[in-house]
């Protein structure tokens, strides 16, 4: 379904994090508060961009691999009911579509013809430019940038070279000091990366690339070093 014969433009991330801060603000306006950690984006889909969220396995969404979709002319945003139970998975999901509004929806609406289908779907498979883009927008929206810093570094962590295992616990680390309880491990991981607080992982393999570069005379990073002492208090605090 996300096989549209449509060329969407190239889109740079500076201008797809900028288009998710704005959207914040605008809701800020609109909703004459704060936006603060974890992000509404139900609210912001349902009360500010007009869309009503229907959850189902019905259809399309029979099939798992389909996480979500978002019909333009009626305001819809579907989420595959097996996603609903998975709290990070499920608001990534709704913000994804939101994503998908903001970056595509003028040129889909505009590109469109009796062969276009009449959604766009989040898959759980391969990910063209287009759902890379709304993946993209979506880290930004609910892991915004200003955010992420401040947790970082309310946490004192050095940054630069790390593995897969201490990543993961920077990233549970850093959900907790920000106040993030709506993402997975995983999409507040691969927002590290992306804002370069974390190198030398390939997140989504799990492979070391130019493994630890900047290491002591036992092999450890400062990140490694940083892990290790966080483990340490935790134990001695048990004990």
């Amino acid at each position: 379904m996300s096989e549209l014969n449509i060329e969407f433009a190239e889109i740079s991330l500076a201008d797809i994090e900028a288009k998710a801060q704005k959207l914040i603000e605008d809701y800020e306006d609109h909703a004459g508060k704060r936006v603060r950690t974890p992000v509404p984006v139900e609210s912001i889909a349902e009360h500010y961009l007009g869309y009503t969220i229907d959850i189902t396995n019905e259809g399309l969404f029979s099939d798992p691999h389909y996480l979500g979709g978002i019909v333009f002319d009626e305001n819809i945003i579907r989420v595959n009911a097996s996603v609903e139970s998975h709290e990070g998975r499920y608001n990534f999901t709704i913000a994804h579509e939101i994503g998908h509004h903001m970056l595509h929806r003028e040129q889909f609406l505009a590109a469109r013809n009796a062969e276009t289908p009449n959604i766009m779907c989040r898959e759980n498979k391969a990910k063209p430019l287009v759902e890379r883009q709304a993946d993209q927008f979506a880290s930004a929206l609910l892991m915004p940038r200003e955010q992420v810093n401040r947790a970082v570094e309310k946490l004192h962590i050095p940054t630069g070279e790390i593995t897969a295992k201490a990543l993961r616990v920077m990233a549970s680390q850093v959900i907790k000091a920000g106040g993030f309880t709506n993402v997975s491990n995983t999409a507040m991981a691969n927002r590290l990366i992306t804002l370069g607080f974390a190198r030398g992982v390939d997140f989504q393999t799990g492979r070391n690339i130019d493994m630890l570069r900047s290491v002591d005379a036992r092999g450890y990073s400062k990140i490694d070093r940083w892990l290790y002492k966080k483990i340490k208090t935790v134990f001695n605090f048990i004990r």
